[in-house]
């Protein structure tokens, strides 16, 4: 398998066993100069795809909800802790 992919990305235009030849023709029919594409291996392919950096996912609801949560207890463990300092201040 050969993949046609733009320049220094692993966005694919065509993914296939055609000659070089089908895939820039492909590629150029598709809109695309022929300089803006480049024509991968499997192989080469899986190694560049290997290097990118992982998309963090939007965090869920439930994620959001428990770090408010985390900072609230924080907040509160603060406030208590000084609701104590001032009451043994003042005995």
């Amino acid at each position: 398998m050969k993949y046609c992919v733009i320049k220094d990305t692993t966005r694919i235009i065509d993914g296939s066993e055609n000659p070089i030849e089908t895939m820039l023709l492909n590629a150029i029919n598709a809109g695309f100069e022929e300089s803006e594409v480049e024509i991968l291996t499997e192989e080469e392919y899986l190694a560049r795809k290997e290097l990118e950096p992982i998309e963090s996912q939007p965090k869920s609801e439930l994620e959001i909800l428990k770090e408010e949560n985390e900072t609230l207890k924080k907040k509160l463990d603060e406030h208590s802790l000084a609701m104590l300092t001032l009451t043994l201040k003042n005995l």
